[in-house]
């Protein structure tokens, strides 16, 4: 079998991430596209990439690599997704997939009558805990047949903001660059809660809540690992330029989940906020899964931990398997790792292999129709099967 090849046009953390990824399972990451030759030089260099390519238009077309990896903000992504699936390439692409619905739907429309492989990453569903839970209530139905799912988490970048130091803005501040809690929070839940309960989401509703307003503009803060640890004194900010921030980072939603065969029987009601579940004591959050006979209780928002099964008054803290352990990669920290287990469902695919399911860009179209109509707060949106 010939060697992949891949062309990554991004250059921030996930384009970091996908690279190390591709390299680790022996793909030949050819170039690394961005738009500040400075910038691209510095990530190629670090990765071994030969080409540090600020025209991803150019390189797309000379070297019509097998996999095109797409980083960049959700509205520069259309444009790169059409020309890769007019060169037949498989893509695999950062959240959101669009900036709406629409986009979404036409993305989809372009790849889906296609043989192309598409995945979506929204990543966080790969933990070693998320399986764990999966095994729980699907397989050995610790608690029976599920009745409802609440998940309450917190966002810990504005509501840890000190009253004397304030968050710079950054794309995250900004709908048109994908920013807000929906697009990169809500886009992972609904994959882990899809993942862990083997169904599938099949509507939402909800309410989102846009705060700050503005933030203060610093230079340019392209990593988003150094966005998420800086905070600047209110002082020294009233002296800056002051930036609108559209995105959200606040909501509230319900959403109705069911099998892959709406014919088996009622929907499961399943709420989520931006704070903590119920019960709220304790600041982690978490998610509560209710059934007819018992509650299993995972703390935490991504990974979690402790786990734990409610039997009447009898409580018992659940161990992940090393199993589960052992089959997660260890190339890099937790982020990393996810990242590489979705490139290697995602190469397994590609070439024939075996492979654990992944999500597609028809996830990332039923996570969008979601996202809308939280946003929009008209009711109920139905959200796609196939």
């Amino acid at each position: 079998m010939k060697k992949l090849r891949a062309v990554i046009v991004g250059a921030g953390w996930s384009a970091e991430g996908h690279t190390k990824a591709f390299q680790h399972y022996g793909v030949e990451v050819l170039a690394i596209c961005a738009r500040k030759p400075d910038i691209v030089q510095k990530v190629a260099s670090n990765l071994g990439v030969p080409d540090a390519s600020i025209d991803w238009r150019e390189s797309l077309l000379e070297y019509k690599p097998d996999i095109v990896a797409v980083t960049t903000p959700a509205i520069l992504r259309t444009e790169v997704i059409e020309l890769a699936v007019e060169l037949g390439c498989h893509i695999i692409c950062e959240k959101p997939l669009a900036l709406t619905a629409e986009a979404a739907r036409h993305i989809y429309s372009l790849i889906k009558d296609t043989d192309l492989k598409h995945a979506f990453a929204a990543t966080h569903l790969y933990d070693p805990t998320n399986a764990f839970v999966r095994e729980l209530l699907t397989q050995q139905k610790v608690i029976g047949d599920i009745t409802a799912v609440d998940i309450g988490y917190t966002r810990r970048i504005h509501n840890s903001q000190s009253s004397d130091r304030v968050k710079p803005w950054n794309w995250m501040s900004s709908l048109a660059h994908g920013g807000g809690a929906l697009n990169n929070g809500l886009t992972h839940r609904l994959g882990m809660l899809e993942r862990m309960t083997g169904m599938k989401v099949t509507a939402a509703v909800g309410e989102a809540k846009i705060y700050p307003h503005k933030a203060p503009v610093v230079p340019e803060i392209r990593d988003f690992r150094v966005w998420r640890r800086e905070m600047i004194p209110k002082e020294e900010a009233a002296k800056l330029e002051w930036r609108t921030c559209d995105a959200e980072w606040d909501y509230s939603a319900f959403f109705k989940l069911g099998s892959p065969n709406p014919d088996t029987g009622n929907s499961i009601l399943v709420t989520m906020r931006t704070h903590p579940g119920v019960p709220s004591h304790r600041p982690t959050g978490g998610w509560f899964f209710y059934g007819t006979q018992g509650t299993l209780v995972g703390r935490g928002g991504h990974i979690l931990h402790p786990i734990t099964k409610h039997i009447g008054e009898e409580t018992e803290e659940l161990h992940v398997p090393q199993n589960l352990i052992d089959d997660f990669p260890q190339i890099g920290d937790e982020i990393q790792n996810k990242w590489t287990s979705l490139v290697r469902d995602f190469l397994a695919d590609i070439e024939g292999r075996p492979h654990d399911s992944y999500l597609t860009f028809h996830d990332g179209l039923r996570y969008q129709i979601a996202i809308d109509a939280i946003r929009e707060s008209k009711g109920w949106a139905q959200l796609p099967y196939t």
